[in-house]
């Protein structure tokens, strides 16, 4: 197992698949800013895929205007962050801004890899949605800290430009316009819609991240979580099984084969017109609301998550964020090009191309609304989301939380065994990187 010595200006280890990587010196990334020659080039580092296609169509916009040419580098999830991690901790220099998934955030600013932006005078504007430049900052603002972290002031590490967050879809045309407020009545509309569709819930319940993914927004619309304020263990507290309960209960009027599906197949089964309701990303709506791909074209609504009765709403958030490497020689140049990205302007046309903004000016924008309704329920499920625990040792806690939820969705454990192996792994596993004196 991996131990992490978490300590101010200290080496920052993790592990990706399994193999150890060491960390390269973290410090607080106050150095000054070496000068740099004007830069006609910044090579950035994307996913392949919906979190960055609705904005590359626009780089030539930028070239033009600056006269800087950007080197789009894409690749696929896993490959991203290998790529990423490994050019940041051998300070290669080799991307000048990274697209970064939040749950990296804690690995990337916390092992002391990533450009300060005050140091590059950069101050978020108040349009950005709150929760979105909180989960920017490192050490987090909220909640407990990595070990080492806790005296230090938080500082914003990147700039969010994807908006995404966890919605409830639900068949309008059968259940009428407003959404299921509880989970209690979400079931209640299961039993009520019986037979009007194939499926009532349709969870993700694959191995890993699809299942935990999707049960979060159940633990925490619980009051439930993985972790108090000094890192002890909870996820299998009274709380936490009464998310269970539900989770199990509403996964009874799933498709048998459920512990396999990912999201395409949950958004597949929904625009079919085979399930009720989902928890869904919201990038699947466009596709919800093309005729060509959709059987449920217009009798789609997009709302929060449902909460427990006693809970508040929490659906996950899932943003990408923009970040300059400490290693990169054109910081001002990059800064530059975040900066752009982020504007309310390029934010706007890149909605338009089907991409989830993160300022509340173009969440809100009447025509944008008028064209794509799901914006509303965006905007709302940000103002209300939950973050993924901040540490570097969230990847390792979603795969092995995940193995157990899934056993639970195949029939082969309980939720209450399953939430005490997954707390027991859990502990095992910080205790083995420090989190415990």
């Amino acid at each position: 197992m991996l131990r992490h010595v978490l300590k101010k200006a200290s080496v920052v280890s993790a592990i990706i698949g399994g193999v150890l990587i060491s960390g390269c010196s973290g410090g607080d990334g106050a150095e000054e800013t070496t000068s740099e020659e004007a830069s006609q080039s910044i090579s950035v580092a994307m996913p392949a895929g919906a979190e960055s296609s609705a904005l590359k169509p626009l780089i030539s916009e930028f070239e033009e205007e600056t006269g800087t040419t950007v080197e789009w580098n894409e690749f696929d999830y896993n490959t991203l962050y290998e790529r990423i991690l490994n050019d940041l901790q051998s300070q290669a220099g080799t991307y000048d801004v990274i697209f970064a998934d939040d749950p990296w955030m804690p690995m990337f600013a916390g092992g002391g890899y990533l450009t300060p932006l005050d140091q590059l005078g950069y101050e978020a504007d108040n349009d950005f949605i709150d929760n979105m430049k909180t989960i920017t900052h490192w050490p987090a603002p909220e909640g407990p800290r990595m070990p080492g972290f806790e005296e230090e002031e938080p500082r914003q590490y990147g700039i969010p430009q994807v908006g995404n967050v966890q919605l409830l879809f639900w068949r309008k045309d059968i259940m009428g316009d407003a959404p299921p407020e509880t989970w209690d009545e979400a079931l209640a509309a299961i039993d009520e819609y019986s037979g009007e569709t194939k499926y009532g819930f349709v969870p993700r319940g694959a191995r890993g991240n699809p299942v935990t993914t999707n049960f979060n927004a159940f633990l925490w619309s619980h009051g439930g979580d993985y972790f108090d304020n000094d890192w002890n263990v909870i996820v299998n507290n009274d709380n936490a099984q009464e998310a269970m309960d539900t989770y199990v209960k509403l996964a009874e009027s799933a498709p048998s084969g459920v512990a396999n599906y990912g999201a395409d197949e949950v958004g597949r089964a929904m625009a079919a017109g085979d399930a009720l309701m989902a928890v869904i990303w919201p990038v699947w709506a466009e596709t919800m609301e093309n005729e060509e791909e959709s059987e449920v074209a217009g009798n789609i609504g997009y709302g929060l998550v449902p909460k427990s009765k006693q809970g508040d709403y929490a659906p996950q958030i899932g943003n990408w964020i923009f970040a300059i490497p400490q290693a990169s020689q054109n910081k001002q140049t990059a800064m530059t090009f975040i900066e752009w990205a982020s504007s309310e302007d390029i934010q706007t046309e890149m909605t338009k191309n089907g991409g989830l903004p993160t300022r509340e000016s173009v969440l809100t924008n009447e025509q944008l609304i008028e064209d794509m309704p799901y914006l509303e329920a965006v905007h709302e499920g940000l103002e209300n989301a939950q973050f993924r625990p901040r540490t570097p040792s969230y990847t390792q806690i979603e795969e092995l939380t995940g193995t157990y939820l899934n056993e639970v969705l195949s029939g082969s454990r309980s939720g209450e065994e399953a939430l005490n192996e997954a707390a027991n792994e859990i502990e095992a596993l910080m205790k083995s990187e420090g989190y415990y004196d």
